[in-house]
């Protein structure tokens, strides 16, 4: 019996690694550039002791970054897109953890604006967990051509523009459950 093994197409793994390595820099730039804001989002999930938070916080990013990298380097890519499965499939038990906990209303540390914890946040970075496996199978051996490079790079800014778009609407509707729950609880709501 023949067993037929996987291969994906080289435009598609390619789109899912730059988009992948985009989303990974993204997320270090938000941790980077909002480090305190990032180190008390990390103390709200009680999930590690307070003095490993500071080191956490700090180390996260750099991590996010390195995984980037390791994905755009052939030589590194499966082990790297290996480890951002495990890193997103992380933060969402740590979210799954708080919400399990009654905890919605902390921020999730994403970056930007608020983003209270979700059940399909959860369900964003199991798809991106998802996404990277996919990613690190073997590809099929063919040439590319003008055609492809443009698809590969269309492709590339369509995942990352459709991410974004999703994770706004993630943010919205977090914000409007955060404001529902507060009516209620105020007694304004019907």
């Amino acid at each position: 019996m023949e067993v037929l093994a996987f291969a994906a197409d080289p435009v598609t793994v390619g789109t899912l690694v730059g988009a992948l390595a985009l989303i990974m820099f993204a997320a270090a730039w938000h941790k980077f550039s909002e480090a305190d804001e990032f180190a008390g989002a990390l103390a709200a999930y009680r999930l590690l002791p307070q003095v490993a938070v500071a080191v956490a916080a700090r180390a996260l990013p750099v991590v996010e970054v390195a995984i980037g990298a390791g994905i755009l380097i052939p030589a590194t890519r499966s082990w790297a897109l290996i480890a951002l499965a495990a890193l997103v499939t992380l933060y969402a038990f740590a979210i799954g953890i708080n919400l399990v906990r009654g905890r919605h209303d902390i921020d999730c540390g994403c970056g930007g604006e608020s983003h209270p914890l979700s059940w399909a946040l959860v369900l964003r970075n199991l798809i991106l967990a998802a996404a990277a496996l996919i990613a690190s199978q073997p590809t099929v051996v063919r040439s590319m051509d003008l055609v492809d490079a443009v698809t590969l790079l269309l492709g590339v800014l369509a995942f990352y523009a459709f991410y974004l778009m999703a994770d706004e609407l993630l943010r919205q509707a977090g914000k409007l459950s955060r404001l529902n729950r507060d009516s209620h609880e105020h007694g304004q709501g019907t």
